[in-house]
């Protein structure tokens, strides 16, 4: 019963594709051009002879090798060149197809040359012979390959509609027929067993399905594929070609499980073995996004059995490994084992920095790191064109320092990115904000090492020093390529400067030969640049300005890199550093260089704990804190050393070690800013601190202009500086509100919750408790605003509440006739009118009716919409009998206006300014009263204002009539 209710509903949408072809086909008929009227083509002809075996024989042979065989062999060029030129991307789910219309389309007069000769075929034969269909299907295949859907469709209805299977005496045959006495309807021809020619219609309908699949009418190609599925005439030949285009169409709309049925159905339609192991790897991946693991590992390695594509074949291991969930460890080390011996065939040779970052991918899921860092260093090292994998190799080890704490070579890795890569989209932000931090670590990281490690030789007896410096001065001058220090030839100075050479390309080459066929020239020129610049080894430009920039010489690793400049223990012009006078500079011998260095050491402790605070590496910062008191217990900071370890500690959950820096700095820097921010905590704002004021300020104005993510970096900076102090509820308040712009509900109530415990005489604690209840209702809020029937009409924005509006507004005078007000709530249209000729002015009419604006600011969307809800609900508290409405716009980039329904005249405006502005304090008290202001304005005058931008020459208007309230 169900199969026949199927049936039926397929074929009315059959019916209804038969019905468009029925209504077009009358337009089919074209006239011939003017010079060919008189002419009569063969297929006209069609009929006035005999169609015996001689001509059958000729013309088949004709029309098959001089048109149907030269249009197909053309058809299937324009593929293989469209597949040449897609190139897959493994790392993403594959496309269906492994060419895309979009690069078929563009051999436009390729396929063109194939519709030509397919009609040229027809018309210039016998319709007779046995290729006619044939010539049909191509001219199909190829308006399809064009991107052409419309004539694609029409040309297979046209072979659906006109070769049909029909009696002998009947000119049209019904589609849809119950043949053979079944009760089964079917729509297919009936093929011959044996080598006789099939009926091309049954492949029209095929592609038909897959030209209504693109054309995205889904339902009509699924009542087609369920037609064709139950039809007793479709032959087996196709069978698998129907479970391809049914995959297609599941796949097409994302439903990947039942694809991936059908596809598994389908493979042996694949046209070589290539074409199977694609079609494989693509059914692998349509079951691991369907969460079948299992089949998924069986196609993964079907594919990399089958396929000769070194990329796939790398990926199916790799894909194929990362589906095991037994003996996942041992099942990865095969794998691995795998992926390194590919690393050593030769077909693998261009695709070695894939191969190990798949091997450091495996190890990662292990996990083991160790041996992951060591193949994606490999992948970097064999790679020199692959961008995406490079990226994506430098991005796995960068992350791996960074969660190791590992912060110099993080920071080594990510400056190795390139962010611009499409592949690092998503972690751009993140990897820059990790830079910014990393460079100011690794910075102070380098001047601890340093000065530490010149200490350590200062410290050193006379002799062995001298000897520990001379060693690392033969390091270098071997490496620039120098002499030794005293020695004879080459640089005897050591100083580049001092460095001359002939010209190697001019005068001096006597043999007349080219630079570089001169054996002579040519190694003097490779001496003389490796006297100027040394041996320059192949590394990144970060290594390279790290060698420049940073000294870290020790009496256990001995530095390659050349010392940096101190500006501040060396401000005079340092000597050459190839010489031991150079080196020796730099060691802190004196009482005052040691002084200075240890100033250096100090300030860069304490300043790198306070980096690794604002990272929230609580632990890390409190070590450095640590130490900086252990070596420089004078060094305190005027106590916000103890402030910063306090709250550390106090994050950490160490509550003791956090009361003991507490009572350090309230006992020995109770005087101090930072002392009286915990011993003040809630300090009236006129004696509050002048730099608190500032940074909460800073944090406020980010927020209201919609920086969230700077702005909560800056609170953290606040609550380290300053701790409870006076302005932590506002703070609090406007982390709540940037988890409630990201719906993060539950931790914006749990910030509000703690406003109203910790502080219970804060004006903002009743707001924080109206938020609470605000959130706790949010769904119904939004379901409310969602009804809300916005309807736009010529003139104006007309908005309407559930709820019926009674509206007293007059209409317009004469004057106003254009753009009178209409008996509704309504708020003008802001596109840009039409304008008079000549330059309009703002012309100002008390007795015209007027709109209330409010301007505001750079001011966030998320703002504004809170300030509609305020004034909506102060409006139905104080003014219900008015139905005020208010609706927002944009004036430029920086201002946005909030409309509030027009009123009769200017005082009956004015009225209602004076009450918002008395008002403003209690029902907008987050938003800075910078930040917004009022006028009154006519909608024509609003109209010429949204045209020329000038709202200081409305507002000077303004100010001239009213020169008391404006």
């Amino acid at each position: 019963m169900k199969r026949g209710i199927c049936l039926i509903i397929t074929l009315f949408s059959l019916n209804s594709l038969f019905a468009q072809y029925e209504s077009i086909q009358e337009d089919v008929e074209k006239g011939k051009p003017e010079k060919y009227q008189n002419r009569t083509l063969k297929s006209e002809k069609t009929g006035e002879k005999k169609f015996g075996v001689k001509r059958r024989f000729i013309q088949n042979t004709v029309t098959h090798y001089n048109y149907y065989f030269n249009a197909s062999n053309k058809l299937q060029a324009v593929i293989d060149r469209a597949r040449a030129a897609n190139k897959e991307n493994y790392l993403d789910l594959l496309p269906f197809y492994d060419y895309t219309l979009k690069n078929t389309s563009l051999q436009k007069v390729e396929l063109d040359s194939v519709i030509y000769r397919a009609t040229a075929g027809i018309l210039l034969h016998d319709l007779r012979n046995n290729w006619v269909d044939d010539l049909y299907m191509i001219i199909g295949e190829a308006y399809f390959f064009k991107n052409d859907m419309d004539s694609a469709s029409m040309t297979f209805q046209f072979i659906n509609y006109n070769l049909m299977p029909k009696g002998k005496d009947e000119d049209v045959g019904n589609v849809g027929s119950t043949n053979d006495k079944s009760t089964d309807i079917s729509i297919a021809n009936k093929e011959r067993k044996g080598w006789s020619k099939k009926p091309i219609r049954n492949d029209a309908l095929i592609w038909q399905i897959r030209t209504l699949i693109e054309q995205e009418q889904y339902p009509e190609a699924a009542g087609l594929i369920t037609t064709l599925q139950n039809d007793q005439n479709f032959p087996n030949r196709l069978r698998n070609d129907l479970e391809e285009v049914n995959a297609y169409w599941f796949y097409q709309q994302m439903m990947y499980d039942s694809s991936a049925i059908h596809l598994e159905k389908a493979l042996s339609a694949a046209e070589n073995k290539q074409g199977k192991a694609r079609m494989q790897f693509l059914l692998a991946q349509l079951y691991e996004i369907s969460r079948q693991p299992e089949k998924a590992a069986i196609y993964y390695t079907k594919a990399a059995k089958n396929t000769n594509d070194p990329l796939m074949d790398i990926y199916s291991n790799l894909n194929s490994a990362k589906m095991y969930k037994g003996n996942a460890g041992k099942d990865l080390d095969n794998n691995i084992s795998q992926l390194v011996h590919m690393s050593k065939k030769d077909k693998y040779e261009s695709f070695k920095d894939v191969v190990y970052y798949s091997a450091g991918e495996l190890a990662l899921k292990k996990p083991d790191t160790a041996q992951a860092i060591g193949f994606y260093k490999k992948s970097t090292t064999f790679n020199t064109s692959n961008a995406a994998v490079k990226n994506k190799a430098f991005l796995q080890l960068g992350n791996i320092a960074y969660y190791r704490k590992d912060y110099k070579n993080a920071a080594s890795y990510y400056d190795s990115l390139q962010l611009s890569d499409p592949v690092l989209m998503n972690d751009a932000k993140v990897i820059q904000e990790r830079k910014d931090a990393l460079v100011q670590i690794v910075s102070k990281i380098g001047t601890i090492e340093r000065e530490d490690s010149l200490q350590r030789i200062a410290a050193m007896p006379a002799s062995d020093r001298e000897k520990f410096v001379r060693a690392i001065l033969k390091k270098i001058r071997k490496e620039l390529g120098l002499k030794e220090e005293g020695g004879s030839g080459g640089n005897a100075t050591g100083t580049f400067g001092q460095i001359t050479s002939g010209d190697i390309f001019g005068d001096q080459n006597s043999s007349g030969e080219w630079y570089f066929y001169n054996a002579s020239t040519k190694g003097r020129g490779y001496n003389d640049f490796k006297t100027k610049w040394g041996k320059r080894s192949n590394v990144d430009n970060w290594r390279r300005n790290a060698g420049a920039q940073v000294i870290n010489v020790s009496p256990d690793d001995i530095s390659d890199t050349k010392s940096g400049q101190n500006t501040k223990s060396n401000p005079n012009p340092q000597p050459d550093e190839t010489t031991y006078e150079g080196l020796m500079s730099h060691v802190p011998l004196t009482t005052d260089q040691m002084n200075l260095s240890n100033t250096n050491l100090s300030a860069a402790t304490f300043e790198l704990g306070n980096l690794y605070l604002n990272l929230e590496e609580y632990s890390l910062a409190t070590q450095q804190y640590e130490s900086s008191l252990k070596r420089y217990p004078d060094s305190l900071y005027d106590g916000q050393l103890y402030l910063n370890a306090m709250y550390a500690y106090q994050k950490l959950g160490d509550q003791s070690k956090s009361n003991y820096y507490k009572n350090l700095l309230t006992t020995k820097f109770k005087n101090t800013k930072y002392a009286d921010a915990i011993l003040n905590p809630n300090k009236p704002k006129n004696e509050k601190d002048l730099a608190a004021t500032k940074g909460y300020e800073q944090v406020y104005s980010l927020f209201i202009e919609g920086n969230f993510e700077q702005a909560l970096k800056e609170k953290k900076v606040a609550d380290a500086l300053y701790g409870k102090t006076y302005w932590t509820p506002q703070l609090l308040y406007i982390e709540a509100v940037y988890y409630i712009k990201q719906k993060q509900d539950s931790q914006a109530i749990s910030v509000l919750t703690n406003i109203a415990n910790l502080y219970p005489t804060s004006p903002l604690r009743p707001k924080a408790l109206t938020l609470i209840d605000v959130l706790k209702r949010r769904k119904s809020i939004e379901t409310y605003l969602s009804n809300l029937n916005v309807t736009r009409k010529t003139d104006s924005i007309t908005v309407v509440a559930n709820n019926p509006v009674n509206n007293n507004v007059p209409a317009n005078d004469n004057k106003n006739k254009g753009n009178e007000i209409k008996k509704e709530n309504k708020v003008p249209d802001l596109g840009i009118p039409n304008v008079n000729d000549g330059t309009p002015v703002f012309s100002f009419d008390a007795n015209t009716p007027m709109l209330v604006v409010m301007v505001l600011d750079k001011v966030d969307p998320v703002y504004i919409t809170e300030v509609k809800n305020a004034f909506n609900r102060y409006d139905r508290s104080k003014y219900a009998a008015k139905n005020i409405a208010i609706a927002d716009a944009a004036l430029d980039k920086d201002k946005s206006l909030l409309l509030f329904t027009p009123f009769t005249n200017a005082d009956d405006a004015i009225t209602y300014i004076q009450s918002l502005k008395t008002e403003a304090s209690s029902q907008i008290t987050w938003l800075p009263a910078n930040k917004y202001s009022y006028i009154l304005i006519s909608e024509s005058n609003l109209n010429l204002l949204k045209t020329n931008k000038n709202l200081k020459a409305y507002t000077d208007l303004l100010h001239s009539k009213y020169p008391e309230k404006f």
